[in-house]
């Protein structure tokens, strides 16, 4: 399944419908909820509030996230108005709503069956660009995390298929919640137009689980696992979290400069993939031989990758790690989401085998990291930043509906991004392989941030076999040149590193 942000590939043009929620009489009509805020939701909501103090600007910078999906029918006007009312109803986050008040929050929730929709037909589209861009727009202007709703569907119907999309902000979803709501809503969609009930499995709320994770982060002291582990990670690091390359500006700070550079300048991105199943399954192989899983040998490989670029002793990123450690969270929107340190030793260049050995003891260590969330580890230690460089992998292959949403019908889609110092490397096992997506600050040239420009030849780590499978066929893929900046390099090194290990296994699927 694609993770793709929204202008990196084309919809199909057609007739444009938007559908906005709404509650008669408004939030006046909601009830008070004394059910506490995550400390990532009440981050997200403080930062959004002083951006619109600093700009003037309603709402705050775009921070969404979406899912795009296909139907192979014509749009049915009675079945989808009941499909996106019924899964309002199902999931609670989206019928309620934080406002801060003073220095506190107060979360307003209404019940199922009071929230409607608003049919606002946009018009016919004949070109996928310009209704690209009215998408996009659209989507950014209603996720402003300070107002209700903080999301968006829309169709773009045709004479015998139609789209539907769906943008939320961060706060709403996170990555798994999309992946598992593309099926939710096709089976819905299915059942809707048959006349019958679509059996959904019962679901929890992510306000009940976000109100519990509050409560018992607020009662934990210094003393947890957790501090001490971030407190290493962090003092490894000059008491900072790490970037993917060391500038040789870092600790110029410009505090308006970089808040305007956040503010105006998307940051670039790539996405396409990585390695075939076929390959896929021969590194993993790999990784399992040498005593990991396929995640510590990712890890393993990007390590090595950042090693041979850089020279530097260590490997250090951050790690999102989802929250949903019950079955009731399994399939609920929201955003389970926590984050885990993690470093290993690379000061004696080791092998592969040896990486991975290291990144499944830094896996295993960093699962503590974790188990408090980071913003109540920074109230704790009083650490300011927040990550700058995060890995992200997630195995999708056995989610409802995979198969078919990797072939095309679903995909994930989000938001530009505009921080100036932030590198997001997403890596998907999907049914059909290894697939990649990145988003980072706009590229400088190599030697401006200390690496030789010989780094972006493939790692000779990596040089295992002399004819190495080629790039798999991916007509909307981006091409990894690695000359054209650090990320671009780094990502290449990575396929490179991936695919020639893939390639001098021995694994055999027929066996």
């Amino acid at each position: 399944m694609k993770f793709i942000q929204i202008r990196d590939e084309p919809i199909a043009p057609g007739g444009l419908v938007e559908w906005t929620p709404y509650v008669p009489g408004g939030l006046g009509a909601w009830h008070h909820d004394s059910r506490l805020t995550s400390h990532n939701h009440e981050q997200h909501l403080r930062a959004a509030f002083e951006y619109r103090v600093r700009t003037q600007r309603e709402g705050g910078r775009e921070a969404w996230l979406g899912l795009s999906i296909e139907f192979d029918e014509p749009l049915s006007i009675p079945a989808i108005r009941s499909v996106l009312t019924q899964w309002i109803d199902r999931h609670e986050v989206l019928r309620s709503h934080v406002v801060i008040k003073g220095t506190g929050l107060q979360r307003l929730t209404t019940d199922p069956g009071t929230v409607k929709l608003k049919m606002g037909r946009i018009g016919w589209f004949r070109e996928s660009g310009p209704l690209v861009e009215q998408l996009g727009g659209a989507f950014d202007r209603a996720t402003a995390p300070l107002h209700w709703p903080a999301y968006l569907f829309a169709t773009v119907g045709r004479a015998d298929s139609f789209t539907l999309l769906f943008a939320a902000d961060h706060s709403l979803v996170d990555g798994y919640s999309l992946i598992m709501a593309q099926q939710e809503l096709v089976s819905l969609y299915r059942a809707a137009r048959e006349h019958r009930s679509a059996n959904l499995p019962a679901v929890g709320s992510y306000v009940d689980f976000s109100a519990e994770e509050r409560r018992q982060a607020d009662q934990t002291g210094g003393d947890h696992p957790a501090v001490a582990l971030w407190s290493e990670f962090l003092s490894t690091g000059a008491g900072d979290m790490p970037a993917l390359l060391r500038s040789p500006h870092a600790g110029a700070e410009n505090t308006d400069q970089e808040y305007l550079d956040e503010t105006t300048i998307p940051q670039q991105s790539l996405w396409g993939v990585i390695a075939d199943d076929e390959t896929a399954n021969r590194f993993t192989a790999i990784c399992s031989e040498a005593g990991g899983t396929l995640t510590a040998g990712i890890l393993a490989a990007f390590a090595m990758v950042h090693h041979e670029m850089t020279g530097d002793p260590d490997f250090r990123c951050v790690l999102p790690r989802h929250t949903r450690n019950d079955t009731q969270w399994l399939t609920a929107l929201g955003w389970f989401v926590g984050v885990a340190p993690f470093w290993v030793d690379m000061s004696d260049s080791p092998t592969f085998d040896q990486a991975v050995t290291r990144s499944t003891a830094a896996l295993k260590r960093g699962r503590q990291g974790a188990a408090l969330p980071f913003l109540r580890v920074a109230e704790l230690i009083g650490q300011r930043g927040e990550p700058r460089f995060v890995i992200s992998f997630i195995g999708t292959r056995y989610a409802p509906g995979a198969g078919v949403a990797d072939a095309g019908r679903a995909k994930v889609i989000r938001s530009h991004s505009y921080s100036p110092h932030e590198v997001y490397i997403w890596i998907n096992r999907t049914p059909s392989g290894l697939r990649y997506s990145a988003r980072f600050p706009r590229e400088s040239p190599l030697r401006e941030l200390g690496v030789d420009e010989s780094s972006t030849d493939i790692p000779a780590a990596a040089a295992l076999m002399p004819d190495a499978s080629p790039f798999p066929p991916d007509a909307q893929a981006c091409d990894i040149d690695p000359t054209l900046g650090p990320v671009h390099a780094y990502l290449h090194g990575f396929a490179e590193l991936v695919r020639r290990l893939g390639d001098a296994s021995t694994f055999s699927a027929a066996l």
